[in-house]
C-alpha cells in the first residue's frame, strides 16, 4: 500500500486479514498496516475497544481505543456463524498472506476456521491465533483481559513486593507486550513464507509472553539451581526506585545504578558529609548502604529546582528525565520535535490526534495510510474485488 504522499511500506504487497478484536490483536495488525500491508479487517459480532469505558466518543462504535489500534485497515463486516459469511471469508483468504485472530481455539474450531481446517486449502497461508493462555493447556478455554494475565505472570506479586499495593499497572501492558511478540511471530513467518512458499501456524499465550518478559531481571537468584537467592530484581522492588521531587513542584527521574551515581546525587543534594562515606568507593554494592543513600537524596532532593537538577546533571553526564504529565505529552517538546503525535482530519470523526508509528525505514517508510473505518464501511469494495478476481488460493 501507498501513503498520501505516494511511499510505500516495507509489507507493500502483502495481505493480512485481521480477525481479532479489543488490542492485542488489532494492535499487532495496525503496525502491519504501517507497514505497508494491506490489512483487511472482518468485524467480529462486538468489539470492546469500540466502546469507551467513559463513554467518550463523537460517534457510536468509535471510541478513542479504537481509532489508535485500527488505522491502516479496511472494515468488513460478516457474520462467521453464518455459511454465507464463512464462504466470504474463504474468498478473501485465497489471496491473503497472513490471517490473525485472537479468538479462542475451541470458537475457531466451531467455526470451521481452525488452523488444520484452513492448513490445506490455503497451504501458504500463515495463521496466527493468540489468546490469553496456551492452547492445549488447563487453562486454554479461560477468557482473559489484560488484568487477568497481569495477576497470572507475576506482575501483580511484583506490585506487591514493591509497593504493598495489589494494584495493576495502569497501562494494557499485557496486551500490547504480547502485541509485539505476535508481531514479530507474524514477520518471522512471513520471511520463512517467502523463501519456502509454505505457511506455518504461529501460536503465542498472553500468559506466556507477560511471564517471559517479567522473568527477564526478576527470576533472579531463581536462575540457579538450586536457587542462589531470592527471586526479584532488588533495584526495581526498592522502596527508592522512584522520581526525585524538585524545588518547584516538578520531578525528576535520575535513578542511580552505582556507588558513584549515588555519590554525585547525594551532593547534588547538598549531602556532602554522606557524599564523603568511603563505601561509594567501592564498585561493590552493599544493598543496604545503598538503599539508605538514595533515601537520603529523596529526602532532601527538593533542595534544588528541575532546571537546576538538570544542570547538575547534564554536567555530571548522569542518565536523567524530567517527570512528564501524560496529559503534557502531545504539547511536549520531545514529542512535538519527533513528531509522533499529529492532527489529522478524520472523514467522520472530525479533527483527531493520531500516535505515528515510531520505526523508522530510511528506503519503504512506514505511513499514515487509512483512517480506522466505521464498521463495514469497506464491505462492499473489499467483498466485491474478492467476488469478481475468484483467485485460486496462494500456492495451489
Amino acid at each position: 500500500m501507498t501513503s498520501p504522499d505516494g511511499s510505500a511500506g516495507p509489507l507493500a504487497g502483502v495481505r493480512v486479514v485481521d480477525l481479532s478484536s479489543a488490542v492485542m490483536g488489532p494492535y499487532a495488525t495496525q503496525i502491519l498496516g504501517d507497514f505497508g500491508a494491506d490489512v483487511v479487517r472482518v468485524e467480529p459480532l462486538r468489539d470492546v475497544a469500540r466502546v469507551s469505558p467513559a463513554n467518550i466518543a463523537r460517534s457510536p462504535g468509535m471510541a478513542p481505543l479504537y481509532l489508535q489500534v485500527n488505522r491502516n485497515k479496511r472494515s468488513v463486516g460478516l457474520d462467521l456463524k453464518d455459511p454465507a459469511g464463512r464462504d466470504e471469508l474463504f474468498a478473501l483468504l485465497a489471496d491473503t498472506d497472513v490471517l490473525v485472530t485472537n479468538m479462542r481455539a475451541g470458537a475457531l474450531d466451531r467455526l470451521g476456521l481452525g488452523y488444520d481446517d484452513l492448513r490445506e486449502r490455503f497451504p501458504r497461508l500463515v495463521y496466527a491465533h493468540a489468546q490469553g493462555f496456551a492452547v492445549g493447556s488447563s487453562r486454554a478455554g479461560r477468557p482473559a483481559y489484560d488484568e487477568v494475565i497481569q495477576a497470572s505472570s507475576g506482575l501483580v506479586s511484583l506490585q506487591d513486593r514493591a509497593g504493598g499495593t495489589l494494584q495493576f499497572v495502569p497501562t494494557y501492558i499485557a496486551d500490547k507486550t504480547a502485541a509485539l511478540y505476535l508481531l514479530n511471530g507474524v514477520l518471522a513467518a512471513l520471511f520463512d513464507q517467502q523463501r519456502t512458499g509454505q505457511g506455518q501456524r504461529v501460536e503465542l499465550a498472553m500468559a506466556d509472553a507477560m511471564i517471559a518478559v517479567n522473568l527477564v531481571e526478576h527470576l533472579a537468584g531463581d536462575v540457579f539451581v538450586p536457587a542462589a537467592g531470592d527471586v526479584g530484581n532488588p533495584l526495581s522492588l526498592s522502596t527508592t526506585h522512584a522520581a526525585m521531587r524538585t524545588a518547584d513542584g516538578g520531578a525528576i527521574a535520575a535513578v542511580p545504578y552505582t556507588n558513584e551515581a549515588v555519590r554525585i546525587l547525594l551532593i547534588g543534594a547538598g549531602l556532602t558529609d554522606a557524599a564523603a562515606d568511603p563505601a561509594w568507593d567501592s564498585p561493590v554494592i552493599d544493598r543496604e548502604i545503598f538503599t539508605a543513600g538514595v533515601e537520603k537524596v529523596l529526602a532532601n532532593s527538593a533542595n534544588r529546582t528541575t532546571a537546576e537538577w538538570e544542570e547538575y546533571l547534564t554536567e555530571h553526564d548522569l542518565p536523567y528525565a524530567v517527570v512528564v504529565d501524560i496529559a503534557d505529552l502531545p504539547t511536549d517538546p520531545y514529542v512535538r520535535e519527533v513528531g509522533l503525535i499529529k492532527e489529522r482530519e478524520h472523514p467522520t470523526e472530525g479533527t483527531i490526534r493520531v500516535v505515528e508509528n515510531p520505526v523508522h525505514f530510511s528506503r519503504t517508510p512506514a505511513g499514515f495510510r487509512r483512517h480506522a473505518e466505521r464498521a463495514g464501511a469497506s464491505t462492499a469494495e473489499v467483498l466485491g474485488a474478492a467476488r469478481s478476481s475468484q483467485p485460486s488460493p496462494k500456492g495451489n
